[in-house]
């Protein structure tokens, strides 16, 4: 039985940090959020209602009102469908999937048109996959069939390069990051490992154009 860490070493390879030369499957350092189910959200205590100052905020559950509030707040400036949403975050490594469009930098921002170029790219989080203490956080079962490319949103990644520890990322958490909120590690995934995690992002997001990563899965499970 092999997994696909095992079939392709070096799994990392040396990557360019010019901004320039950002590509799909480079792995930063980035601050990433935690998606909540529950959805809080920061409330004043205090409110001038007279000239809509709002101020000693504390987190709480999102009530019937949220997004719907009676008066909006002219500092700090937030509209009456507009809420603060309380987030935790922390740095974690990430996969570059599309470094922002150049072509946008020549759109012209006109009128109410709303701002086209934001220096934003997707990145896929990566979760470590063991424990302060070296154990491991999953089933050992389970991680032999993320090995083996038998989900298509879950990669996993061997400890070396920039991963300190076994990890997975995960492509069903997908966030958008600021651009020169991505610090480089100096590393990327090898370039099989890239064309096939190329085309699995492919397969989970479209459902199409996943005939490298279905090969290589059926190949791992034989």
């Amino acid at each position: 039985m092999a997994f696909l860490d095992e079939v392709f070493q070096p799994f990392y390879t040396a990557a360019p940090t010019h901004l320039a030369d950002y590509a799909f499957g480079q792995i930063f350092r980035a601050p990433a959020y935690y998606p909540h189910q529950r959805l809080d959200i920061w409330r004043p205590k205090i409110i001038d209602t007279r000239l809509g100052i709002a101020s000693d905020f504390n987190i709480t559950t999102a009530g019937a009102d949220a997004f719907q509030r009676a008066l909006p707040f002219s500092s700090p400036p937030l509209k009456t469908n507009e809420e603060f949403i309380a987030l935790k975050s922390k740095p974690r490594p990430v996969i570059l999937i599309q470094p922002p469009d150049p072509a946008l930098v020549s759109v012209k921002r006109t009128g109410y048109a709303g701002k086209v170029v934001r220096h934003l790219c997707p990145v896929a989080l990566v979760y470590s996959a063991e424990d302060d203490a070296g154990n491991s956080k999953f089933d050992t079962e389970f991680l032999e069939r993320i090995r083996k490319l038998e989900y298509r949103q879950f990669l996993f990644l061997p400890k070396g390069g920039p991963i300190t520890v076994d990890s997975i990322a995960r492509l069903d958490e997908v966030q958008s990051v600021a651009v020169n909120q991505l610090a480089p590690s100096q590393f990327a995934l090898s370039k099989e490992v890239t064309d096939i995690v190329r085309s699995q992002v492919s397969y989970f997001f479209t459902g199409l154009s996943g005939r490298e990563f279905g090969e290589w899965a059926t190949l791992l499970r034989d």
